[in-house]
């Protein structure tokens, strides 16, 4: 019983005192304060019958504007924290750096605006935060979040339930960005407004109508259905979360135009040493696949294969005469020859998008013993990426012919590699290298 509900049943009571003893100055029973209360039916069966019905009506009264102001109050801390949401969503999309980034943030967001069981996103852009859930077999690319405990079973359940009803949903190129559906016939568009299920689509781009996607925040049977509110919100955040990735899409394009531009670069530095063409690819390659073999993140795998290509970008700052000198190098010519991964580090550092790769860019000839450039890093100082990124290009080096020598056999590569394992090389990292070379190239090959 609420505190206000309390005092109203002791003034009753009080009055109801007061009127079966009115001249006495004891009371004939515990006062009103001190007496414990039961059943609302009691305290009115105290009350004199002329009263009873009023009281009644009062109390009745009283308990619909008690639950009127508690739900009021309810809806105004529910208002208060779907603003703060809607306040914060905006600035967390906007500070993504990848497609997927935003519409992680986009979907977390709109979950807790609009307090979703579980959410799913229907669309092209495949992103990496969730796997696709078993058994489903629609077109476009689906994953849902946040991918955890019940809620994985709860959103195969859904999908699988309504498999064809969501394919036609998704596929619709309508002008409708907003749909309020419900559960138990997901085609059905609630003539009321209201629903369990929140279907948004996302739209922009360039041209301003290219389709990103659907996301769908449905809610539970224990949950009360998504009202107009919920709608109007969920559609302002998608609407703004739809530009912020037609943004980060139209960067990454800038930046991947930037990145080729480069590599032209690259290609164009190895063609001024014949004996070094296709080098940077070979690289590349041997490293992405010992990242892989030895289980690290796949999403990272993107670092290496660019690090590999871009490397040796700094070369087209050396001289024609050093790169392709048959000799010995003086000490001059390999001190202008080890300038190279810092100005590989310099060519890139302006291209954003090649931040992640610059650590492995700038460090691959570092020594695991310390005696390698440009700073002198040891073990694990060097950065994981450097460390196979090295050993793939002193495979390359070994394997291939050189303006000073020719290309040696895998064997004889093989054994400058265990022997340089833990003076130059990360021996851990040298043993599954050699060992997945062994598995996958013939004994008597020259070259990768």
């Amino acid at each position: 019983m609420s505190q206000a509900k309390e005092k109203l049943m002791r003034c009753l009571l009080g009055l109801a005192d007061g009127i079966k003893q009115p001249e006495q100055n004891l009371p004939l029973s515990a006062p009103a304060n001190q007496r414990s209360l039961t059943a609302q039916d009691d305290v009115i069966a105290q009350l004199p019958r002329s009263l009873a019905r009023q009281a009644a009506q009062i109390i009745d009264l009283f308990e619909q504007v008690d639950l009127s102001n508690r739900q009021l109050t309810e809806e105004l801390l529910r208002c208060y924290e779907q603003l703060n949401i809607a306040f914060s969503v905006p600035a967390k999309v906007t500070g993504a750096k990848t497609v997927q980034q935003a519409l992680l943030a986009l979907v977390r967001g709109i979950s807790r605006a609009v307090d979703s069981r579980f959410d799913i996103y229907l669309g092209p852009l495949a992103p990496k935060f969730s796997l696709p859930p078993d058994q489903v077999d629609l077109d476009k690319n689906v994953v849902y979040s946040p991918a955890q405990g019940d809620k994985i079973i709860t959103a195969r359940d859904f999908l699988r339930q309504h498999e064809t009803a969501l394919q036609t949903l998704v596929e619709a190129k309508t002008d409708r960005l907003v749909s309020m559906i419900g559960n138990r016939n997901v085609s059905h568009h609630d003539s009321d407004g209201k629903g369990d299920v929140l279907a948004l689509r996302l739209v922009g781009g360039e041209s301003g109508n290219e389709d990103f996607g659907t996301l769908l925040f449905v809610r539970s049977e224990d949950q009360a259905f998504f009202a107009a509110a919920d709608m109007n919100l969920g559609a302002s955040l998608a609407q703004m979360g739809s530009a912020v990735i037609g943004n980060v899409i139209f960067a990454q394009k800038l930046q991947e135009a930037s990145i080729q531009t480069i590599a032209s670069l690259v290609r164009a530095t190895e063609a001024k040493d014949p004996y070094t063409s296709g080098h940077s690819t070979r690289v590349a390659e041997m490293a992405c696949r010992l990242w892989l073999r030895l289980g690290y993140d796949p999403q990272q795998v993107k670092i290496l294969q660019w690090a590999g290509l871009l490397h040796d970008i700094g070369k087209i700052g050396i001289k024609d005469e050093v790169l392709s000198k048959t000799g010995k190098l003086t000490e001059e010519e390999f001190a202008h020859i080890k300038s190279h991964p810092v100005k590989s580090y310099q060519v890139l550092k302006p291209v954003l998008a090649l931040q992640d790769i610059l650590p492995a860019v700038k460090h691959h000839h570092e020594h695991f013993d310390g005696s390698g450039y440009p700073d002198g890093l040891k073990g694990s100082q060097i950065p994981l990426h450097a460390r196979i990124l090295q050993i793939a290009d002193v495979w390359d080096a070994l394997t291939s012919t050189r303006s000073y020598r020719a290309a040696m056999t895998t064997a004889e590569a093989m054994e400058i590699m265990r022997a340089e394992a833990g003076t130059t090389m990360d021996p851990e990292l040298v043993a599954s290298f050699l060992e997945m070379m062994q598995q996958n190239i013939p004994t008597d090959a020259k070259a990768f």
